[in-house]
């Protein structure tokens, strides 16, 4: 038998080609495996013990107060010495991608599995092995080693050297001329506190550069590194830290401070500092809500309301209270509050207190139904997708105010406030890109999210806004899985939309509250309404109204679908001259049109009795479809809802797809009515069905 392997010697047959992979030891009492390792050129290696060495102990060791330093570091390899469980679940949350440890002598295996088996249910999944190897003292014991086999998530958060200072560290990027700054507490570096983290900003362009900066070395020392746009790995729950304006502002004005590094300008100190206790932080920063309200000190991390008060002082700005609210609308009148968007994005972390600051937009006004945006994202809007998804969710029942094509600067506004600022890929393989395009869209008749749909989208308030996410799957069924994006964002409610038109485009929103307002008065019903007997009200509402002493059925149209209105017009008024079964025009406007009222046998409300009573009608259902064959057309929306058996007899309705053939059909037989359009139709078609439906349904009752 061969001899067993040194620790040093299994890492080493690992990273072979890697002798720069980072290296942590944990609760180690020597430097021996430092050395071991550095012999065969591994010396990235921090070595890192819990107890305070006594005095002559060998050096290069770093002591850390805090079991937590398992989790709280950089390394790509964690090697543990006589760990725990608490220890081990620590490790799992790291960043390493290899854990070997030696168990202490309680530690419990069975829970060891099962947390193992959490991790998988949350796609965390990491193999495990036992290994015997011989430690760095010569003793042989068997090991337990962990691969990880799931992606490592790319967050804000990395850990500098120990080895290095910070003053070194900023040096170094201070020569590069890269655009950061230290955002706060920098008059409190170097922390006394290992737990403390530094907060940095840094542009787009140099936070990869920045990143590879402090991960050059195994490290400990808690950095949060954001970007301006909340680039993926720098952002702050999936949005920009500072919506990415303020970002640039910030960085614009900074300063130098002593000769070591950049912080922010007095001004932009006391406001983004302000914004982080209001929005960051929240209840958790000790500031009271209200002025009603008392202060938490308890809660807070440092003393926010006397540093605020001390830095007022400095800009000569006066805070005439000491609370959230009033801090949140101090931010406001300075112009650095984020948008709805981003404060709802930020209340499951300041706290729900946030939402209450939500208000409706100066620029809404009254109207019947819902005010609706959709941003169009470049990956669409580069391949020619823009007037596809506009006839998309109009043929889904929305009516389109406007389309606004984005120039440059409307495109730079829309990047940096819509969305938190941050427009990366999130969750898809490919990135969407920033916005291209606005959709000022309006619902004639929005409803509301179901109470499941709600807890799931608590913020959405129609459930049209849904449609987007249906519209996704379709652009990206033909795209291969590693192709798929998101290509269309949305507001979530009417105040978000207002905020986007105003945050973007605000020249536009006289236009649009004239174009609703009108679209609302003409679409009021003058008549007396008996009844609303509409049914998915994507083109018109229908309704049982007093006409002439007489019940009548009145549809009006919303605006831009005359095309389904004049077919209508056209075979109420002109062909049911012709045909017996079409209902006669009793009246036309521009925009409704009003029919007789015709009382169906009560039992075929049933759908299924109705179908099995139309197979009576044979004759009947062929004469209507030879019908309009012979006069060159074909009803694209022929179904049995839109047949009424009467005591008259067989009536049919609903004529706003109605077609006029190219190449007619050899035969009444093959008509689209009963056979169904082509796949390729490219004609007005109802929404949500295929050909092929129609045909099924009609072999089933006909044949």
């Amino acid at each position: 038998m061969g001899r067993e392997l040194r620790v040093s010697e299994y890492i080493k047959s690992l990273y072979i080609d890697n002798t720069n992979v980072k290296i942590l030891h944990y609760n180690t009492k020597t430097d021996l495996l430092k050395n071991e390792l550095a012999h065969s050129g591994f010396d990235n290696y921090l070595g890192v013990t819990t107890k305070k060495l006594k005095s002559g102990a060998e050096s290069g060791l770093f002591y850390v107060n805090d079991k937590g330093i398992t989790y709280k570091n950089n390394a790509d390899v964690l090697i543990m010495n006589k760990a725990d469980l608490y220890d081990v679940k620590n490790a799992l949350s790291s960043s390493a991608e290899l854990i070997v440890f030696k168990p202490n002598h309680a530690f419990n295996y069975a829970s060891f599995v099962s947390l193992l088996a959490y991790k998988l249910a949350r796609k965390k999944k990491w193999t495990f092995n036992y290994k015997a190897l011989v430690d760095e003292h010569g003793k042989k014991s068997t090991w337990v080693v962990l691969e990880r086999k799931h992606k490592k998530e790319m967050k804000a958060r990395h850990y500098l050297s120990p080895d290095i200072s910070l003053e070194g560290f900023f040096k170094v990027l201070n020569n590069y001329g890269l655009q950061y700054v230290i955002l706060r507490w920098y008059d409190k570096l170097p922390f006394s506190d290992i737990s403390e983290d530094v907060d940095l900003l840094v542009s787009d362009e140099d936070v990869e550069v920045v990143q590879q900066l402090i991960n050059e070395k195994v490290g400990i020392l808690p950095f949060d590194i954001y970007s301006v746009s909340g680039l993926p790995g720098s952002d702050f729950k999936n949005i920009a830290y500072y919506p990415p304006y303020l970002a640039e502002r910030i960085l614009n004005g900074r300063r130098l401070w002593k000769e070591k590094f950049f912080v922010p300008g007095k001004k932009d100190y006391l406001l983004s500092l302000m914004y982080h206790a209001v929005y960051h932080k929240g209840e958790k920063s000790g500031i009271p809500i209200s002025q009603d309200k008392l202060a938490r000190n308890d809660l807070a991390d440092h003393e926010y309301l006397v540093i605020l008060q001390q830095l007022a002082r400095e800009n000569d700005m006066d805070l005439k209270e000491q609370n959230l609210l009033y801090f949140h609308n101090f931010l406001k009148e300075q112009g650095w509050a984020p948008a709805t968007d981003t404060i709802r994005k930020l209340s499951g972390t300041s706290g729900s207190w946030l939402e209450t600051t939500i208000q409706d937009n100066e620029s809404n006004f009254h109207k019947n139904g819902e005010l609706m945006v959709f941003v169009v994202r470049e990956w669409a809007a580069e391949r020619g997708k823009t007037d596809y998804i506009v006839d998309w969710f109009e043929k889904a029942g929305l009516n389109t105010v406007m389309k606004v094509e984005l120039d440059e600067e409307q495109k730079r506004k829309a990047a940096q406030n819509l969305r938190g600022g941050n427009w990366e890929r999130g969750p898809w393989p490919v990135s969407g890109g920033k916005p291209s395009a606005l959709l000022v869209m309006y619902d004639y008749h929005p409803r509301a999210l179901n109470a499941n749909m709600k807890k799931r989208y608590p913020h959405v308030s129609n459930e049209l806004y849904l449609l987007k996410e249906k519209l996704r799957e379709e652009m990206n069924a033909p795209l291969s899985k590693e192709e798929r994006t998101n290509p269309i964002h949305s507001a979530d409610d009417e105040i978000e939309a207002f905020d986007y038109i105003t945050a973007v485009v605000p020249e536009v929103l006289g236009e649009v509250k004239e174009t609703i307002t009108k679209w609302d008065a003409d679409y009021v019903t003058k008549e007396r309404v008996i009844a609303d007997i509409s049914e998915n009200k994507r083109r018109a509402k229908v309704e049982v109204i007093e006409y002439n002493g007489q019940k009548a059925v009145k549809k009006t149209y919303k605006a831009d679908k005359e095309r389904f209105l004049n077919r209508e017009k056209y075979v109420y008024g002109e062909l049911s001259k012709e045909c017996e079964f079409i209902p006669k025009l009793l009246d036309s406007g521009e925009n409704y049109i009003i029919t007789p009222y015709l009382q169906t046998l009560k039992f075929t409300e049933n759908h299924h009795i109705k179908k099995q009573l139309l197979k009576k009608y044979r004759k009947e259902i062929f004469s209507i479809s030879e019908f309009f064959y012979n006069k060159g057309y074909a009803l694209i929306d022929f179904h049995p809802g839109n047949l009424l058996i009467t005591k008259e007899g067989l009536k049919v309705i609903d004529f706003e797809f109605l077609y006029q053939y190219e190449n007619i059909p050899k035969s009444s037989r093959e008509s689209f009515d009963l056979m169904g359009f082509p796949d390729d139709f490219v004609e007005d078609r109802p929404y949500g069905i295929e050909g092929r439906q129609r045909r099924n349904l009609w072999k089933k009752i006909l044949y």
